[in-house]
């Protein structure tokens, strides 16, 4: 039947304390790193023998996800734009369309037919250093790959690659305003 991965994430997110994880993060964004590590390591017990490929990047993106909205980077998630499909975009699809330059598109990769949601990527961000993918596993591609393991691109990173992003491109990174 399959582990109810949102509930696996949230039941570790809760016992860390999902606003102490947000107020660590704003404040000292390299925070993102050890506690992405901290929450997949728990996670991935939970998970036991039901954890698989599949739903270990299932994790990562909830995982990604969580971490965005706590750091407060911007970010859209699950957009068609110009009749494709992506995962994330940052800091917006309004960026994108204005000034690639400075935008971010991350496809989630969940196996192998799903290789050409790059290629999909690649037809509306004319940047190829500026597509991003996500997987459980190192993929064969010219892109950042983030995935789950210590070599080239960890997983664990990847907020902090984002707010690098941001703050390079001269985004307002990550803003500082606590509370709502």
């Amino acid at each position: 039947m399959g582990v109810d991965i949102k509930e696996v994430l949230y039941s570790t997110l809760d016992k860390i304390g999902k606003e102490r994880i947000r107020i660590e993060v704003i404040n000292e964004i390299e925070m993102s790193e050890s506690r992405c590590n901290e929450i997949l390591e728990e996670c991935k017990k939970k998970m036991g023998n039901e954890l698989t490929d599949e739903s270990l990047v299932n994790l990562c993106e909830a995982l990604v996800h969580f971490l965005l909205t706590a750091s407060m980077l911007p970010s859209e998630r699950k957009v068609s734009w110009k009749g494709v499909e992506l995962d994330l975009v940052v800091p917006s699809v309004k960026m994108l369309n204005k000034s690639p330059d400075k935008a971010l598109v991350i496809q989630i990769i969940k196996g192998e037919s799903e290789l050409r949601k790059i290629s999909y990527a690649r037809s509306i961000q004319p940047y190829d250093e500026n597509i991003w993918t996500v997987s459980a596993k190192r993929i064969n591609t010219n892109h950042k790959n983030y995935y789950v393991g210590p070599r080239s691109f960890p997983f664990s990173s990847i907020i902090l690659d984002i707010n690098k992003f941001l703050v390079h491109k001269g985004d307002r990174g990550l803003k500082l305003l606590h509370g709502e």
